[in-house]
């Protein structure tokens, strides 16, 4: 009887991630929220006037999508399609619930339909790497987490190399956060000839597609890999310094401005976080944590070295490890691992204090009601930012209006740093107007032809004849 209601509390749980997950891609849908690269893909896709070929040729052959043609070529059909209808962009963010049902698919295999329903829901409410959530443009990172996910299932359960190399390929051609992540794929794989055969597969394919391949086809091939940077030891301390803050300042902080934010969410938001959280309770209180302790422990191990190895991505790129702003779109793989870290880590330091279930059930429950609210305070961050931006330039509108300007080139300034330091609408400094390929399409979405008057950030664009300044709502003339 205990073991069927059990199996009813799981089940709810599961309908509730699903709920859950439903509802912030449809308030991010629904909001039409469209902000930074996002903004570029959006107007470009209406004036695409080449047959679909073409264009999907033309749209990998640029510095971002020549390494990533993978997901370069689905994000271009979303593009072309979305020339017919605007919203077909934003069904990008539906790739964010298929990465949950792949990690649950394999979790389950792994582990448990309980502990892989857990993966799942701390994995949709985490901290790290909101930008993969609410992005259509980071669909890349979301089809690098399925296909490597998938990867891991053929060696760890069905034991077949050759589909792992090949799903290990598509992850890495969808985005290159995985890459690292070569060495647990290898560490799976338990006889030598395999490794080798692996190994030359997944690896010689990668390179002869980046090295051979990518420049023969594409004319802007661009090799992301920065690997000179691991000998600017300036550089390498900053990454190290930033990695470190990210993991014991800055998710706390994220934490504690989703927790003050309590007070802006729906109520209907709150019980949902508060019966999501009491189903894990429910869940885990009963469950034999006391079998799985040899397989926690070895997911810990497992999960703690696979972000070490994740890390080492910033040390051979441009990019750097942050939980704010977009620039979190490259913690696709610490978002993952660190979640089974942190599920490990409760788990074997309870039994190690010698704490029984319904500490441990309680600890859970407590950490998904903290990151569930904060996840959701996250999302409304997101409307208010593509808001804010709409905002601006409905008012830039005006002011061009009032002061007749049809014609030329326009800067608009604002206090970027300090509006998102401030304001409290911001959980983690999302992305709000920077970028000047993000004023087209910010312009025709409010009445300003973009084609007759080129507006720019004046942080970007220096010497400008005309300046507005955006201050307390208002657009006022500067120069």
């Amino acid at each position: 009887m205990e073991k069927k209601l059990n199996n009813t509390y799981l089940v709810f749980l599961n309908i509730l991630i699903v709920v859950y997950g439903l509802y912030i891609a449809l308030c991010v849908f629904t909001e039409k929220v469209i902000v930074t690269d996002d903004l570029k893909e959006a107007y470009n896709a209406r004036h695409i006037s080449e047959p679909y070929f073409s264009y999907i040729y033309s749209y990998l052959d640029s510095s971002n999508m020549a390494a990533r043609p993978v997901s370069g070529w689905v994000t271009g059909t979303l593009v072309f399609l979305s020339k017919y209808d605007a919203s077909i962009y934003l069904l990008g963010i539906l790739f964010f619930p298929l990465s949950l049902i792949a990690i649950y698919w394999v979790a389950k295999k792994m582990m448990s339909r309980e502990l892989a329903s857990l993966i799942i829901l701390l994995y949709s409410c985490s901290l790290i790497g909101t930008s993969i959530q609410f992005s259509p443009i980071m669909l890349n990172s979301n089809l690098a987490t399925i296909f490597f996910s998938l990867s891991v299932y053929y060696i760890y359960i069905r034991k077949n190399i050759w589909l792992s190399s090949l799903f290990f390929i598509l992850s890495v051609l969808s985005y290159e956060i995985f890459l690292p992540l070569i060495l647990l794929n290898l560490y799976l794989i338990k006889e030598n000839k395999k490794r080798t055969v692996f190994l030359g597969l997944a690896l010689g394919s990668i390179v002869l597609f980046r090295k051979v391949i990518q420049p023969g086809i594409f004319a802007h091939s661009y090799q992301r890999d920065e690997v000179g940077n691991i000998f600017q030891l300036k550089r390498v301390l900053h990454v190290t310094i930033l990695t470190v803050k990210l993991f014991v300042k800055d998710i706390f902080v994220g934490i504690y401005k989703g927790v003050v934010n309590l007070k802006n969410l729906h109520v209907i938001e709150i019980l949902l976080a508060l019966l999501m959280s009491s189903i894990v309770y429910k869940v885990f209180s009963g469950y034999d944590f006391r079998s799985k302790l040899k397989d926690i422990k070895n997911i810990g191990l497992i999960s703690l070295i696979s972000i070490v190895l994740a890390v080492s991505v910033f040390y051979v790129s441009a990019y750097i490890p942050t939980l704010f702003g977009f620039d979190n779109r490259s913690l696709g793989a610490i978002r993952l691992f660190y979640t089974l870290l942190v599920i490990s880590g409760v788990i074997y330091f309870c039994f190690k204090f010698k704490l029984g279930n319904k500490t441990i059930s309680s600890l859970f429950a407590t950490i998904a009601f903290l990151l569930l609210i904060t996840n959701m305070s996250v999302k409304n961050a997101w409307i208010y930012a593509n808001q804010f931006n709409l905002k601006m330039f409905n008012e830039l509108s005006k002011t061009l209006k009032a002061e007749n300007i049809e014609s030329g080139v326009v800067c608009l300034r604002y206090d970027m740093f300090t509006e998102l330091k401030t304001n409290p609408h911001f959980i983690l400094r999302e992305p709000i107007f920077y970028n000047n390929w993000e004023t087209r399409m910010l312009s025709e979405m409010n009445g300003i032809n973009a084609k007759n008057v080129q507006v720019y950030n004046a942080d970007r664009q220096m010497n400008c004849e005309r300046v507005f300044l955006y201050k307390n709502g208002k657009v006022i003339r500067e120069k």
